[in-house]
Protein backbone atom coordinates (compact mmCIF):
# COMPACT_ATOMS: atom_id res chain seq x y z
CA UNK A 1 0.00 0.00 0.00
CA UNK A 2 1.29 3.45 -0.91
CA UNK A 3 0.23 6.30 1.39
CA UNK A 4 0.53 9.98 0.55
CA UNK A 5 0.65 12.08 3.74
CA UNK A 6 0.00 15.80 3.78
CA UNK A 7 1.13 17.73 6.86
CA UNK A 8 3.74 15.13 7.78
CA UNK A 9 5.89 17.60 9.75
CA UNK A 10 3.11 18.52 12.18
CA UNK A 11 2.05 17.01 15.48
CA UNK A 12 -0.27 14.34 14.09
CA UNK A 13 1.37 13.97 10.69
CA UNK A 14 4.80 13.17 12.11
CA UNK A 15 3.41 10.36 14.27
CA UNK A 16 1.30 9.02 11.40
CA UNK A 17 4.36 8.99 9.17
CA UNK A 18 6.46 7.14 11.76
CA UNK A 19 3.79 4.48 12.29
CA UNK A 20 2.80 4.01 8.63
CA UNK A 21 6.40 3.69 7.41
CA UNK A 22 6.75 0.47 9.40
CA UNK A 23 4.29 -1.34 7.15
CA UNK A 24 3.66 0.73 4.04
CA UNK A 25 5.36 2.83 1.38
CA UNK A 26 4.97 6.45 2.46
CA UNK A 27 5.36 9.61 0.40
CA UNK A 28 5.38 12.78 2.50
CA UNK A 29 6.02 16.06 0.61
CA UNK A 30 6.45 19.23 2.64
CA UNK A 31 4.07 22.16 2.30
CA UNK A 32 6.51 24.20 0.19
CA UNK A 33 6.65 21.36 -2.31
CA UNK A 34 2.94 20.61 -2.36
CA UNK A 35 0.23 22.83 -0.86
CA UNK A 36 -3.22 21.24 -0.64
CA UNK A 37 -4.97 24.53 -1.49
CA UNK A 38 -3.54 24.32 -5.03
CA UNK A 39 -5.87 22.08 -7.04
CA UNK A 40 -3.51 21.78 -10.00
CA UNK A 41 -0.56 20.73 -7.81
CA UNK A 42 -2.67 18.21 -5.89
CA UNK A 43 -3.91 16.56 -9.10
CA UNK A 44 -0.44 16.54 -10.66
CA UNK A 45 1.11 14.99 -7.54
CA UNK A 46 -1.55 12.31 -7.21
CA UNK A 47 -1.18 11.40 -10.86
CA UNK A 48 2.57 10.93 -10.41
CA UNK A 49 2.46 9.17 -7.04
CA UNK A 50 -0.69 7.05 -7.59
CA UNK A 51 -1.41 6.60 -3.85
CA UNK A 52 -3.78 3.97 -2.52
CA UNK A 53 -4.49 6.21 0.49
CA UNK A 54 -4.24 9.96 1.03
CA UNK A 55 -3.81 10.94 4.68
CA UNK A 56 -4.73 14.57 5.28
CA UNK A 57 -2.97 15.75 8.44
CA UNK A 58 -2.69 19.31 7.11
CA UNK A 59 -4.94 22.08 8.41
CA UNK A 60 -5.34 24.48 11.28
CA UNK A 61 -6.13 23.03 14.69
CA UNK A 62 -8.50 24.87 16.99
CA UNK A 63 -5.58 26.45 18.84
CA UNK A 64 -3.67 27.53 15.73
CA UNK A 65 -6.89 28.88 14.21
CA UNK A 66 -6.82 31.60 16.87
CA UNK A 67 -3.81 33.14 15.15
CA UNK A 68 -5.33 33.17 11.64
CA UNK A 69 -8.05 35.09 9.83
CA UNK A 70 -11.26 33.34 8.81
CA UNK A 71 -10.30 33.36 5.12
CA UNK A 72 -7.00 31.54 5.72
CA UNK A 73 -8.65 28.94 7.95
CA UNK A 74 -11.31 28.26 5.33
CA UNK A 75 -8.74 27.94 2.54
CA UNK A 76 -6.76 25.27 4.38
CA UNK A 77 -9.57 23.55 6.29
CA UNK A 78 -12.19 23.44 3.50
CA UNK A 79 -10.73 24.09 0.05
CA UNK A 80 -7.74 21.85 0.72
CA UNK A 81 -9.81 18.80 1.71
CA UNK A 82 -12.11 19.40 -1.28
CA UNK A 83 -9.11 19.31 -3.61
CA UNK A 84 -7.87 16.09 -2.02
CA UNK A 85 -11.33 14.52 -2.19
CA UNK A 86 -11.67 15.34 -5.88
CA UNK A 87 -8.19 13.97 -6.52
CA UNK A 88 -9.06 10.76 -4.67
CA UNK A 89 -12.20 10.38 -6.78
CA UNK A 90 -10.20 10.82 -9.98
CA UNK A 91 -7.44 8.34 -9.07
CA UNK A 92 -9.46 5.82 -7.03
CA UNK A 93 -7.69 6.56 -3.74
CA UNK A 94 -9.11 6.48 -0.22
CA UNK A 95 -9.03 9.75 1.72
CA UNK A 96 -8.46 9.85 5.49
CA UNK A 97 -9.51 13.24 6.82
CA UNK A 98 -9.32 14.54 10.39
CA UNK A 99 -12.15 16.54 11.89
CA UNK A 100 -12.87 17.83 15.40
CA UNK A 101 -15.14 17.76 18.43
CA UNK A 102 -15.72 21.42 17.58
CA UNK A 103 -18.39 20.37 15.06
CA UNK A 104 -20.70 20.02 18.09
CA UNK A 105 -22.22 22.74 20.25
CA UNK A 106 -20.96 21.20 23.50
CA UNK A 107 -24.33 21.79 25.18
CA UNK A 108 -24.86 18.19 26.31
CA UNK A 109 -24.67 17.77 30.07
CA UNK A 110 -21.37 16.40 31.41
CA UNK A 111 -20.53 13.49 31.18
CA UNK A 112 -22.88 12.69 28.27
CA UNK A 113 -20.70 12.11 25.19
CA UNK A 114 -21.33 12.91 21.55
CA UNK A 115 -21.90 10.02 19.13
CA UNK A 116 -21.05 9.84 15.44
CA UNK A 117 -24.69 10.33 14.39
CA UNK A 118 -25.44 13.30 16.66
CA UNK A 119 -26.41 16.48 14.85
CA UNK A 120 -23.51 18.85 14.24
CA UNK A 121 -24.01 22.40 15.53
CA UNK A 122 -20.70 24.32 15.76
CA UNK A 123 -20.38 27.42 17.93
CA UNK A 124 -17.25 28.87 16.28
CA UNK A 125 -15.97 29.71 12.81
CA UNK A 126 -13.35 27.03 13.28
CA UNK A 127 -16.05 24.45 14.05
CA UNK A 128 -18.00 25.54 10.98
CA UNK A 129 -14.89 25.11 8.84
CA UNK A 130 -14.57 21.52 10.05
CA UNK A 131 -18.23 20.80 9.28
CA UNK A 132 -17.73 22.19 5.78
CA UNK A 133 -14.58 20.12 5.38
CA UNK A 134 -16.50 16.96 6.23
CA UNK A 135 -19.17 17.87 3.68
CA UNK A 136 -16.52 18.49 1.03
CA UNK A 137 -15.06 15.03 1.66
CA UNK A 138 -18.41 13.20 1.64
CA UNK A 139 -19.63 14.94 -1.52
CA UNK A 140 -16.44 14.34 -3.52
CA UNK A 141 -14.60 11.24 -2.31
CA UNK A 142 -16.27 7.85 -2.96
CA UNK A 143 -13.93 6.17 -0.46
CA UNK A 144 -13.17 8.04 2.75
CA UNK A 145 -12.61 7.87 6.49
CA UNK A 146 -13.44 10.95 8.55
CA UNK A 147 -11.98 10.86 12.06
CA UNK A 148 -13.30 13.28 14.67
CA UNK A 149 -10.90 13.79 17.53
CA UNK A 150 -9.69 16.50 19.90
CA UNK A 151 -7.43 17.67 22.73
CA UNK A 152 -4.42 16.30 20.84
CA UNK A 153 -0.89 16.36 22.23
CA UNK A 154 2.40 15.00 20.91
CA UNK A 155 6.11 15.67 20.58
CA UNK A 156 5.96 17.81 17.44
CA UNK A 157 4.05 21.03 16.86
CA UNK A 158 2.24 23.24 19.32
CA UNK A 159 -0.24 21.78 21.79
CA UNK A 160 -1.67 22.24 25.28
CA UNK A 161 0.97 20.13 27.07
CA UNK A 162 3.89 22.01 25.55
CA UNK A 163 2.25 25.41 26.14
CA UNK A 164 1.54 24.47 29.76
CA UNK A 165 5.13 23.40 30.46
CA UNK A 166 6.46 26.56 28.82
CA UNK A 167 4.26 28.75 31.03
CA UNK A 168 5.15 26.81 34.18
CA UNK A 169 8.95 27.07 33.74
CA UNK A 170 8.86 30.66 32.52
CA UNK A 171 9.87 32.18 35.85
CA UNK A 172 12.60 29.71 36.75
CA UNK A 173 12.27 28.89 40.46
CA UNK A 174 9.47 31.41 40.90
CA UNK A 175 6.06 29.76 40.93
CA UNK A 176 3.96 30.84 37.97
CA UNK A 177 0.20 31.37 38.17
CA UNK A 178 -1.65 29.66 35.34
CA UNK A 179 -5.37 30.22 34.81
CA UNK A 180 -7.28 27.41 33.16
CA UNK A 181 -10.90 26.64 32.35
CA UNK A 182 -12.66 24.36 34.80
CA UNK A 183 -15.81 24.17 32.66
CA UNK A 184 -14.25 22.79 29.45
CA UNK A 185 -14.26 18.99 29.30
CA UNK A 186 -12.65 16.62 26.83
CA UNK A 187 -10.34 13.64 26.42
CA UNK A 188 -6.59 14.33 26.12
CA UNK A 189 -5.49 12.23 23.14
CA UNK A 190 -1.93 11.21 22.23
CA UNK A 191 -1.25 11.56 18.51
CA UNK A 192 0.89 8.41 18.51
CA UNK A 193 -2.03 6.35 19.81
CA UNK A 194 -4.31 7.95 17.24
CA UNK A 195 -1.84 7.03 14.48
CA UNK A 196 -2.03 3.36 15.53
CA UNK A 197 -5.82 3.61 15.40
CA UNK A 198 -5.68 5.01 11.87
CA UNK A 199 -3.44 2.13 10.80
CA UNK A 200 -6.02 -0.30 12.17
CA UNK A 201 -8.81 1.46 10.24
CA UNK A 202 -6.80 1.11 7.04
CA UNK A 203 -6.02 -2.56 7.71
CA UNK A 204 -9.74 -3.22 8.10
CA UNK A 205 -10.60 -1.20 4.97
CA UNK A 206 -12.99 0.91 7.04
CA UNK A 207 -15.24 3.60 5.56
CA UNK A 208 -17.34 6.36 7.09
CA UNK A 209 -17.20 8.74 10.03
CA UNK A 210 -15.56 7.69 13.30
CA UNK A 211 -14.85 9.21 16.69
CA UNK A 212 -11.35 8.49 18.00
CA UNK A 213 -10.27 10.04 21.29
CA UNK A 214 -8.76 8.65 24.48
CA UNK A 215 -11.14 6.97 26.90
CA UNK A 216 -12.37 8.93 29.93
CA UNK A 217 -12.49 12.69 30.31
CA UNK A 218 -11.32 15.61 32.42
CA UNK A 219 -11.43 19.40 32.41
CA UNK A 220 -8.56 21.67 31.39
CA UNK A 221 -7.55 22.24 35.00
CA UNK A 222 -7.36 18.51 35.76
CA UNK A 223 -5.42 17.94 32.54
CA UNK A 224 -2.83 20.53 33.58
CA UNK A 225 -2.60 19.27 37.16
CA UNK A 226 -1.86 15.74 35.95
CA UNK A 227 0.97 16.96 33.69
CA UNK A 228 2.62 19.22 36.28
CA UNK A 229 2.41 16.69 39.11
CA UNK A 230 3.87 13.95 36.91
CA UNK A 231 6.78 16.20 35.90
CA UNK A 232 7.18 17.59 39.42
CA UNK A 233 6.77 21.17 38.18
CA UNK A 234 5.42 23.64 40.74
CA UNK A 235 2.82 26.18 39.63
CA UNK A 236 -0.31 27.84 40.99
CA UNK A 237 -3.32 26.66 39.00
CA UNK A 238 -6.35 28.95 39.20
CA UNK A 239 -9.75 27.92 37.83
CA UNK A 240 -11.56 30.29 35.47
CA UNK A 241 -14.73 30.14 33.41
CA UNK A 242 -14.65 29.92 29.63
CA UNK A 243 -15.01 32.96 27.44
CA UNK A 244 -14.56 33.49 23.69
CA UNK A 245 -10.98 34.36 22.79
CA UNK A 246 -9.89 35.86 19.50
CA UNK A 247 -13.24 35.02 17.94
CA UNK A 248 -12.86 31.38 18.98
CA UNK A 249 -15.36 29.70 21.27
CA UNK A 250 -14.74 26.15 22.43
CA UNK A 251 -17.56 23.68 23.15
CA UNK A 252 -17.77 23.17 26.90
CA UNK A 253 -18.46 19.47 26.39
CA UNK A 254 -15.92 17.98 23.98
CA UNK A 255 -16.38 14.37 25.08
CA UNK A 256 -16.69 11.95 22.17
CA UNK A 257 -17.77 8.32 22.37
CA UNK A 258 -15.83 5.94 20.08
CA UNK A 259 -18.97 3.93 19.48
CA UNK A 260 -18.38 2.85 15.89
CA UNK A 261 -14.81 1.66 16.56
CA UNK A 262 -16.08 -0.46 19.42
CA UNK A 263 -19.03 -1.76 17.44
CA UNK A 264 -16.73 -2.93 14.64
CA UNK A 265 -14.20 -4.48 17.06
CA UNK A 266 -11.30 -2.26 15.97
CA UNK A 267 -11.07 0.06 18.99
CA UNK A 268 -7.46 0.72 20.08
CA UNK A 269 -7.74 3.93 22.12
CA UNK A 270 -6.64 3.83 25.76
CA UNK A 271 -7.51 5.68 28.97
CA UNK A 272 -6.26 9.27 28.79
CA UNK A 273 -4.35 9.06 32.08
CA UNK A 274 -2.45 5.90 31.09
CA UNK A 275 -1.46 7.32 27.71
CA UNK A 276 -0.49 10.70 29.13
CA UNK A 277 1.65 9.07 31.83
CA UNK A 278 3.44 6.96 29.20
CA UNK A 279 3.96 10.02 26.99
CA UNK A 280 5.43 12.04 29.86
CA UNK A 281 7.66 9.14 30.94
CA UNK A 282 9.10 9.03 27.43
CA UNK A 283 9.22 12.70 26.53
CA UNK A 284 8.75 14.78 29.69
CA UNK A 285 12.42 15.61 30.28
CA UNK A 286 12.86 16.59 26.65
CA UNK A 287 9.79 18.82 26.71
CA UNK A 288 11.07 20.60 29.84
CA UNK A 289 14.46 21.20 28.21
CA UNK A 290 12.75 22.48 25.07
CA UNK A 291 10.59 24.86 27.11
CA UNK A 292 13.58 26.24 29.03
CA UNK A 293 15.50 26.87 25.81
CA UNK A 294 12.51 28.66 24.35
CA UNK A 295 12.27 31.17 27.21
CA UNK A 296 15.90 32.29 26.93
Amino acid sequence: MRILIFGSSGMLGSDCRAIMERDYEVVAPDRKTLDIVSWDKVIEAMQQIAPDVVLNCAGFTERLALEQDEYSVRKVNVEGPRNLAQGCARFDSKLVHFSSYCVYSGEKSIPQPYFEDDTVDPVSDYGKSKVHSETAVRENAPKYIIVRTGWLYGVQGENFVKELIAKAVKGGRKKQTIRLEEDQFGSPTWTSRLAYQIRELLREDANGTYHATAEGYCNRLEFARFVLEKLNIKANLEPIRSRPRGGMQWPLNGILENRLLKKQGIHMMQDWEKDLELFLDRHGDGLIKEARKRKR
